[in-house]
């Protein structure tokens, strides 16, 4: 199979057309014509992910996250993305995102979430998060342990003022701020997301809101075996190549 054999499987189960106008999904880095060897699937296409698709046997790398999201000035090892660039081209290496329509489809990011906290009767909340409930309502404290170990998180941070059970849940996967809104006019008891400023979350919390927030790349890392699932019919041999940005956090 081809590149572009796999852009059109990859158009069945999270269609391009889905993507925001800003996002920048599809091939960005490579040849349509390539034949496929193997492919790597991971969150970040950083330049370690690069290197360790070449040692996997990899040619092609489908990453949640776009390489290139913003224009590009230069293209030197200086910085990480610059890094990727020139290691990808230099091993032949095509890289491929699938960001917001993979957020965005039925059974992906905000639907495998849900579905991992056992939420029953899930809808969409503004397209990009999912809103349903528990069953039976749980206490906070509870259901935030229930959350971080679900999605295998190492942290989930709570800011609430009410602090009353939980029926009701909105969530949206990776940068989610501007949904809590939307959430409290659903009658969520709590919002789920990553990235909330300060300000953003005192809004939220004085306006009855309560908030909880994950790393914005461990929330979003539990849909890559699935990712990984849904490429695999294809027919090519797929593989997760487990590399993060961004290092572990050291508590102290």
């Amino acid at each position: 199979m081809k590149i572009s054999g796999l852009l059109r499987h990859i158009d069945t189960f999270a269609p391009f057309s889905l993507a925001e106008d800003w996002d920048n999904s599809g091939l960005l880095i490579g040849n349509y014509d390539d034949e496929i060897k193997r492919i790597g699937v991971c969150l970040d296409a950083v330049s370690e992910a690069v290197i360790e698709a070449e040692e996997l046997g990899c040619n092609v790398i489908v990453a949640h996250h776009p390489l290139i999201f913003r224009p590009v000035r230069n293209i030197t090892v200086s910085n990480e993305q610059g890094r990727t660039i020139f290691e990808a081209v230099r091993r032949n290496i095509n890289i491929i995102a699938v960001h917001t329509n993979w957020d965005k489809t039925a059974g992906g990011v905000n639907d495998i979430l849900s579905a991992l906290i056992g939420l029953k009767h899930p809808e969409p909340l503004n397209t990009f998060g999912v809103f349903g409930v528990i069953s039976p309502r749980m206490k906070l404290n509870n259901f935030a342990e229930h959350v971080k170990s679900s999605w295998g998180l190492s942290r989930l941070d709570v800011y609430t003022k009410k602090n009353k059970p939980v029926s009701r849940v909105a969530l949206c996967g990776g940068s989610g701020a501007e949904f809590w809104k939307s959430a409290k006019g659903i009658g969520a008891d709590v919002y789920i997301t990553a990235d909330m400023k300060y300000h953003e979350i005192s809004d939220a919390v004085n306006d009855g809101m309560t908030i909880a927030l994950c790393d914005h790349g461990e929330m979003e890392r539990v849909s890559i075996s699935q990712l990984a699932h849904k490429l695999e019919g294809c027919g090519i041999e797929t593989v997760i190549i487990d590399v993060k940005a961004l290092p572990p956090i050291i508590r102290i």
